[in-house]
């Protein structure tokens, strides 16, 4: 009996080694595993981080040939329009002798005498005439728009010496310098004459002055397929003036707006509040002007200031939906685990419209060129 029970207790010991052994390998194997996705996942990350980086080299040395394109173009233009000067006016002597006063009269044969330059004039040169001929074009600030606050309107030339007006209703009472405290729903006129008494065609902007603003602080209510949202002026932290947030991911950005007791905008919100009531390409047009949103720095390695681009403002009061930093959205991309970030950024030129996506970003990482903003 006893060698029977000692066999039976060794086989229990035999069967527990084994099954022991088994789940020590099982375990080994799942840690390998496990290893294996991790290292998978980190190449991944970094294939994915040294694309960007690789992309943005490229962009910068695209930037950069272009650059001394036009350098090199202009001056070539200048020495061109040196030699054309030098060929036109030829050599001046110290004291060149000036023409007398000439009546017009035929000459032999009844030809038509050429007439010459001006009395007084010397010889061998030029007359002397104005070539600006292109009038001003000018902007006016703030932004044509929806507002809930009066305003001061003020047009900007963009040329030295250069003088505007300004009018209320049509061009018919125009004003230099700028309209204090205007707060009426309308159209502004507006112009700019410059030095050379090249005046610009009248321009017009429409302006919205609104008071049923529900919204908290520097956050303004966006109509979305029947509902309104209220959409964040500026990227986060939501400060004119400040920097805005970068180097977060989409996780971290979610939970700052949680924070704030907001959300993070989906795509769907951010586009409306980037379109505005016109449905634009850029939120101050149809058409790319890299002058109006922080979309051609070239040399930048950090986003501008929120609202410093004064231009950069959509219908609904939204600052640098175009360019400054690209936005994460709450929206998930066709490709499983990644999010949509809209808008471009600092450097992203004409591909930083209001429809403008991209999906290649990994949540958890961090960008610098990669911020938010908030809804409700």
């Amino acid at each position: 009996m006893k060698t029977d029970k000692n066999d039976k207790e060794k086989e229990k010991d035999r069967r527990r080694f084994w099954a022991l052994l088994i789940i020590i390998l099982l375990l080994l194997l799942l840690f390998l595993l496990f290893q294996w996705k991790i290292g998978e996942r980190n190449d991944r990350l970094a294939a994915e981080q040294q694309a960007f980086e690789e992309a943005f080299k490229q962009q910068a040395f695209e930037l950069a040939v272009k650059e001394a394109k036009r350098i090199t173009d202009s001056i070539a233009r200048e020495d061109s329009l040196k030699k054309m000067a030098v060929d036109t006016v030829g050599e001046v002597s110290p004291s060149p002798p000036t023409r007398k006063a000439f009546t017009a009269t035929p000459s032999a044969g009844g030809t038509p005498a050429t007439p010459p330059e001006e009395e007084g004039q010397p010889l061998g040169t030029a007359p002397t005439m104005h070539t600006d001929s292109l009038p001003p074009q000018p902007s006016i600030l703030p932004p044509p728009g929806r507002y809930y606050k009066p305003l001061e309107l003020r047009v900007e030339c963009g040329e030295p010496k250069c003088s505007t007006e300004i009018s209320v209703g049509d061009s018919l009472n125009a004003v230099k310098g700028k309209i204090e405290n205007y707060n009426k729903t309308g159209k502004i006129y507006f112009r700019a004459i410059d030095s050379a008494n090249n005046a610009s065609p009248w321009a017009v902007a429409a302006y919205d002055m609104a008071s049923d603003n529900d919204c908290t602080a520097n956050s303004y209510p966006v109509p979305v397929k029947g509902k309104t949202v209220c959409v964040d002026a500026y990227e986060f932290p939501n400060k004119q003036g400040e920097k805005p947030r970068n180097m977060v991911s989409q996780d971290a950005a979610s939970l700052l707006c949680k924070d704030a007791g907001k959300r993070l905008c989906s795509v769907e919100e951010w586009q409306a509040a980037c379109k505005g009531n016109s449905n634009l390409r850029y939120p101050y047009g149809n058409s790319y002007n890299q002058t109006k949103c922080p979309t051609d720095l070239k040399t930048a390695k950090d986003p501008n200031r929120s609202g410093f681009a004064e231009h950069c403002r959509s219908y609904y009061g939204m600052y640098d939906m175009s360019g400054n930093l690209w936005e994460w959205t709450s929206t998930p991309a066709q490709r499983e685990g990644l999010f949509l970030v809209a808008g471009g950024a600092w450097n992203t030129q004409n591909a930083s419209s209001c429809t403008e996506t991209k999906f290649s970003f990994y949540p958890q990482n961090e960008y610098p060129f990669v911020g938010f903003r908030c809804c409700l």
